[in-house]
């Protein structure tokens, strides 16, 4: 009987070893901020697959050309043919220095956004963030979000337009409340 058991102990004893050399599931993985900041790299990683730089002034390129086409628009003078060259000239302009400059900007902006979530969320939150955007709801809601940006930033644009005058008058008030006080926010001509 006693030998009968051996082989079963053993089988055991062989299993529960085996488990211990399997990886930890994420939930179990030590919450540090080394494995935090792994996290975080995948999940800004992830973004920038879907979202980054060269896709966003694809679609911003498309999107700023009508709203140009209809500032020229009042431009009589020119043809309807130049008008629309304009828009086209004016828009390639805009999105390649537009491009040049988030390229420029974008390591600085992931480096901050990876921080971010090191020092604002837990290694389970961050899992889930990144869980959340592999996934195909996920993935589908950067791409809406990025491919109507210009669309959903068109409210606001077009309020700052129209309040943009009302701004400026506010801030010469306050530059000039400041030159009352002595503060002078031109530097001296030398």
């Amino acid at each position: 009987m006693l030998q009968a058991l051996r082989p079963a102990a053993v089988l055991c004893s062989l299993l529960a070893a085996l488990t211990l050399l399997l990886p930890l599931p994420a939930a179990a993985q030590a919450d540090t901020p080394e494995a935090r900041l792994a996290a975080a790299r995948k999940v800004v990683a992830l973004m920038n697959e879907l979202t980054g730089p060269d896709k966003m002034m694809a679609m911003m390129g498309k999107a700023m050309q009508a709203p140009l086409e209809q500032q020229l628009r009042s431009a009589s003078h020119l043809t309807m043919a130049q008008r629309d060259r304009a828009a086209q000239v004016l828009s390639t302009a805009l999105t390649e220095g537009m491009g040049e400059v988030m390229t420029r900007l974008m390591p600085d902006v992931y480096a901050a956004m990876t921080r971010v979530y090191v020092e604002r969320f837990t290694l389970a939150e961050i899992e889930d963030v990144r869980r959340f955007y592999d996934s195909p709801a996920g993935r589908k809601s950067m791409i809406v979000v990025a491919d109507d940006l210009p669309q959903l930033m068109q409210p606001m644009v077009q309020g700052m337009q129209a309040e943009a005058p009302k701004l400026q008058a506010r801030i010469e008030a306050a530059i000039r409340v400041l030159a009352n006080e002595g503060i002078s926010l031109q530097p001296p001509a030398r």
